[in-house]
């Protein structure tokens, strides 16, 4: 009968004992008798779900992730979207870096980057998953040069083809198209820049971007003037003045700041002149010059 209280003891000893929990092997709070793995507001919302089984030997927990509430690679995005297409051919072929494409889902986008021009029609297979046709942004036309060798292109599918991102699609009616050839050059029917017309005065202000021809017309509120432009403007970009004397007496025109020019422009009673300049981004050069028109 002595023993009946020692074991009674022992049992309520291995009741009450306490275990030290340990993450990465740093202890964490105080020994605690009871270890619990909580799913914060339930599993519907949680991110992390803890599961938790027993065998005979001890328990063993794990953790899996609620799908609803963390968003997995496939669900973020089902593919890695560089394509990049070295069969030296316009129909285009390539495998994905990261993961294989199961399928073509409406909306997917691509960056394509391709060895072989579109000169006319072109398709694209991706991971094999089927040719699909590219076509301009209207989804109708054909690429006809939008597609360089080596130059990359978004591009995504509307569920039946593959769109070009900004490229040129069919023109509104009445409308001119406007396209770019392979070396990034622009082919247009007409190009129509803005005028500005300036107010003549001893010191006239020439705003740069109010367009690429500038007009003045003389008068009689004083025998010269100097033009200064606002700015050295852009690499690349071009400029005329058309200068119109009055009838009185010949006016003479100089060129002040950011202007490099050929010197003073003579002007002629009755007559015009004009002068054209292009800009390296730091001043505006003189190119030629037509005076007594």
């Amino acid at each position: 009968m002595a023993r009946k209280p020692v074991l009674l003891f022992l049992i309520a000893a291995c009741a009450s004992a306490q275990v030290t929990i340990q993450v990465g092997g740093q202890p964490v709070g105080s020994p605690r008798n009871v270890l619990n793995f909580t799913n914060a507001a339930g599993a519907s919302v949680s991110g992390i779900v803890q599961t938790c089984s027993e065998d005979r030997t001890r328990i063993n927990c794990s953790s899996t992730y609620n799908s609803a509430f963390i968003a997995t690679h496939d669900t973020v995005h089902e593919n890695e979207n560089y394509c990049n297409s070295t069969n030296g051919t316009s129909g285009y072929t390539c495998a994905l870096p990261f993961k294989r494409l199961g399928s073509y889902r409406a909306g997917m986008t691509f960056l394509l980057t391709v060895d072989a021009p579109c000169a006319t029609s072109c398709s694209l297979n991706v991971d094999g998953a089927g040719v699909v046709s590219l076509k301009k942004s209207d989804g109708l036309t054909d690429p006809a040069g939008m597609i360089a060798a080596g130059q990359p292109q978004w591009i995504f599918y509307d569920g039946k083809v593959f769109r070009l991102v900004a490229a040129g699609g069919a023109p509104s009616p009445g409308v001119e198209a406007t396209a770019t050839d392979s070396r990034g050059d622009v082919r247009a029917r007409r190009l129509i820049g803005a005028m500005d017309t300036m107010t003549y005065g001893s010191s006239i202000a020439l705003d740069v971007t109010a367009g690429d021809l500038h007009k003045l017309r003389t008068t009689n509120s004083s025998p010269t003037a100097t033009i200064n432009a606002a700015t050295a403007g852009l690499e690349g970009q071009h400029m005329w003045i058309i200068v119109t004397n009055d009838q009185v007496s010949g006016k003479t025109i100089a060129f002040g700041e950011h202007f490099r020019s050929a010197g003073l422009l003579a002007g002629t009673a009755g007559k015009s002149a004009t002068i054209q300049f292009v800009s390296d981004g730091t001043a505006w050069y003189e190119v030629t010059r037509t005076l007594n028109l």
